[in-house]
């Protein structure tokens, strides 16, 4: 992979996820040095030989909504794995087994680091707190204002071996795993509830479906419930997606390819401003993804299905081209002098990574949730699809 030049910036990265691990892989390719503990992408494209490996690992599906053809994500289990070999392969350190206790930060501000379980004090420059929502490092962000509030609604999830399910003759007929080299992938719309399965060769997965339910080896579903937080100018993270922004593996992937591409611009003895433009770059950016997560769920729950049946396409249009097209490591290089002109010197500058014509507004949870128990439709202007 190709490197830029050492900008001598010893990081640490908290957390080996798929946030934590492109984290490390793109703050390695730009020249810091990296070391990480552990408790779709255009990127993939610029690592030698990482999109054809990423291909081989997405769901191809063979059944979607009406028979339109909908991309599907790929397994996260395999583009841990994926992630992990390449941060291996190009001599990122891992210690496992470490369970952060506190974070810490030098009187002087040189450095920062963590203690872990076992008394072992972790030290860098920088330290990258990539450990999910709920940890330490989220309580130390947003103070005493962390804890998240309810959606409104849960989600079953498992996955398992597909060999299990299809013990099951009703189950092995229904939800066959296809040979063509496909997945049998499936989208199911109901009142205020949605139900995804995706069965392949090895593994079925299957969110809240019925007729696999049978077949699901005991405690091996999580019933996860869906809380979020009010987005935070202070913070972009930790996010707090629902599942139907399509979007927050991608998300945490993208923080770490921007952040890597502030330090960069930033050098060594500006690691502040690096934090702050990255920041700002992606606050407006984050909280508009999280507000199509909330329209898309609005959208499957109160589907009129005879227009459906008309237009099935654009019931998959979940992740928006405003999304899809976004490149941040791009975004970074065209608008960092301007942004750090904007942040030290008050200059203008306005944000483009956001839905064209859209204007940033502050919002609340509690605005879309009492929206949504009125019936209220959430219309923003801009073009969101």
């Amino acid at each position: 992979m190709e490197r830029s030049q050492p900008s001598g910036i010893d990081i640490l990265v908290v957390g080996a996820g798929i946030g934590g691990l492109c984290a490390a892989i793109e703050l390695d390719a730009k020249g810091t040095m990296c070391e990480s503990l552990r408790q779709k992408m255009r990127q993939f494209e610029k690592w030698p030989g990482v999109a054809e490996r990423y291909d081989e690992n997405c769901y191809k599906p063979a059944l979607s909504i009406y028979t339109h053809a909908v991309p599907t994500s790929v397994s996260r289990a395999k583009l841990i794995k994926l992630l992990y070999d390449i941060a291996v392969s190009l001599g990122i350190t891992f210690s496992f087994g470490q369970r952060v206790v506190k974070y810490f930060d030098d009187v002087d501000g040189s450095a920062a680091g963590v203690f872990t379980a076992s008394g072992a004090r972790h030290k860098a420059e920088l330290v990258v707190a990539a450990d999910g929502v709920g940890s330490k490092s989220s309580k130390l962000i947003l103070g005493n204002d962390s804890r998240p509030k309810s959606s409104g609604f849960a989600v079953y999830r498992v996955a398992f071996p597909t060999a299990i399910a299809h013990r099951d003759k009703e189950v092995s007929n229904n939800f066959p795993a296809p040979t063509d080299g496909s997945d049998d992938s499936r989208i199911y719309l109901g009142p205020n509830t949605h139900a995804i399965t995706i069965v392949f060769q090895e593994i079925t997965t299957w969110l809240l479906t019925h007729g696999l339910i049978k077949q699901t080896p005991e405690n091996t579903t999580v019933d996860w419930k869906l809380m979020w937080r009010d987005p935070k100018p202070a913070s972009e993270t930790p996010h707090t997606f629902l599942p139907t922004s399509a979007n927050g593996a991608t998300q945490a992937m993208e923080d770490g390819i921007s952040l890597a591409s502030c330090l960069e611009l930033a050098g060594k003895d500006n690691i502040p401003l690096a934090l702050r433009v990255h920041n700002h770059f992606l606050f407006q950016c984050v909280s508009c993804c999280q507000r199509a997560g909330f329209k898309n769920r609005e959208q499957w729950h109160h589907v009129d299905l005879n227009e459906a049946r008309k237009h099935p396409e654009r019931l998959a249009e979940m992740t928006c081209q405003w999304i899809t097209r976004h490149d941040p490591e791009v975004y970074a290089y065209q608008n960092w002098t301007k942004c750090v002109g904007h942040l030290l010197y008050g200059a203008e500058f306005v944000n483009t990574n956001i839905p064209t014509g859209y204007t940033y507004k502050p919002w609340t949870i509690d605005e879309l949730l009492n929206a949504a128990d009125e019936g209220v439709s959430v219309d923003d202007e801009g073009e969101w699809s």
